[in-house]
């Protein structure tokens, strides 16, 4: 049913130029229209708010009503593996970096209090997957599981969960190669790095504790390979002096041999190749696997695993997740590049669609680089906004909202599939509202 209504609603978009939102309410879908001359205000329930306050609201809710299905706060899931002695003693020594501007404060800020771009969702989707699944009772004792998920994949949606929070952190290390740049704070900022290094090496080796407490190697196997991942896509393609991804020269057509179909590679070996950076679309899907996708799917796939639902269930969940990645990753890349045109992501989806229909534009980037100074970040917005590349995002997030309603029909319990299909709707109707703007 939800496939049909996205098509009639492509459909509606395309012959008569109206903008469909769609949105999920309680166990059902409500739809509306609106085209730019009509406002979401229109809707009785967000009456007296805000813009910004009716999507925070929309999100809180379906993350709420997600979190009862599984019975377990995801929250909760950061605050029992930050709530120790050796974290204690981490956030005592962070109250000397205020000040200091150090990336790690906002990083434990978002992990404290929540947002749409931190990990909480993470283990959440691990547990809905593992909910809509379901397994055979009779193969598990009663105090195995609570809410119908068993124990195990609460504690693998944790490890999941942690591991990209340990290697988030790692990430907040600041470059500090240049010491006279940063003047008086230097020792401050270098104090923070301290910080941020044995903090994410604590998360990472708990992890990997947590992970053999499991006693399941072929689920070892699979995590550890998503660690693996995520370390090489730090790497992948060239960086400025600060360690930021540059897009890649795009290639020629003839230059192409093949589009990259992550669905249908083996998931333990290294995925993708570098041969399809350059290739637009293609190389954002595989930046995005490897920095996300390639964890949350195979964490959704272990989930599966350990449940014993067998291999074509296993495969499901794992594309379903790669899936709930590439849409998560493009509305943060959507939401970024609209609403800080003076400082976005320059492998984002805006930009390395842009770049693959009009290589122009690559000029922007290659005189930064050659010349050794900062990209003209105002210029090159209004550059790919001059571009088709806006129309090929809302198409792809089309695509990517069809693909997790496709894959989600196939789990077989009702409340946690619709709550997984509940937040692909909301997050792809925020990111077209970005769009429209």
């Amino acid at each position: 049913m939800q496939i049909k209504i996205l098509k009639l609603l492509k459909t509606a978009k395309n012959s008569s130029g109206i903008h469909c939102h769609v949105l999920a309410r309680n166990h059902g879908i409500n739809l509306y229209l609106s085209n730019k001359s009509l406002s979401v205000t229109k809707y009785s329930r967000w009456s007296g708010l805000d813009l910004g306050d009716r999507k925070e609201l929309e999100w809180r809710d379906v993350l709420t009503e997600a979190e009862q299905i599984v019975g377990y706060p995801t929250s909760f899931l950061n605050l029992r593996w930050l709530f120790n002695d050796e974290i204690a003693n981490t956030a005592i020594h962070l109250r000397k970096l205020v000040g200091s501007n150090h990336p790690l404060l906002k990083s434990a800020k978002n992990l404290l209090i929540g947002s749409k771009s931190n990990l909480q969702s993470v283990g959440l989707i691990i547990l809905l997957i593992s909910k809509a699944a379901g397994f055979n009772n009779l193969e598990f004792t009663r105090d195995q599981y609570d809410s119908c998920v068993l124990h195990s994949q609460r504690a693998l949606a944790e490890i999941v969960e942690m591991k990209r929070t340990g290697h988030i952190i790692h990430k907040t290390m600041v470059n500090l190669r240049e010491k006279e740049k940063h003047g008086e704070k230097y020792k401050d900022l270098l104090y923070g790095n301290k910080i941020v290094l044995l903090t994410g090496d604590y998360l990472l080796a708990t992890c990997l504790h947590q992970l053999g407490g499991l006693r399941n190697n072929a689920v070892t196997e699979l995590i550890s390979t998503g660690l693996r991942d995520l370390v090489e896509g730090d790497f992948l393609g060239e960086h400025d002096k600060e360690n930021n991804p540059w897009p890649t020269r795009p290639k020629g057509s003839n230059e192409m041999r093949s589009h990259y179909e992550w669905e249908k590679e083996d998931n333990l070996r290294k995925l993708g190749s570098n041969e399809y950076l350059g290739q637009g679309k293609d190389e954002w899907i595989y930046r995005t696997m490897l920095m996300s996708g390639s964890i949350l799917g195979k964490g959704c796939q272990g989930a599966m695993k350990l449940a014993n639902r067998g291999e074509q269930t296993e495969r499901d969940a794992y594309i379903l997740g790669g899936h709930l990645a590439l849409i998560w990753q493009l509305y943060l890349d959507v939401k970024e590049f609209f609403t800080h045109p003076y400082l976005y992501s320059l492998v984002g989806a805006p930009v390395t669609f842009a770049l693959w229909e009009y290589p122009t534009i690559y000029s922007h980037i290659l005189e930064a680089k050659l010349d050794k100074k900062p990209v003209e970040y105002k210029q090159l917005y209004y550059a790919v906004r001059g571009t088709r590349a806006i129309d090929y995002l809302s198409n792809f997030l089309d695509d990517e909202l069809a693909a997790v309603l496709k894959y989600s029909e196939r789990f077989p319990v009702t409340d946690a599939r619709l709550s997984l299909q509940k937040m692909a709707l909301t997050i792809h109707g925020e990111a077209v509202q970005y769009i429209e703007m």
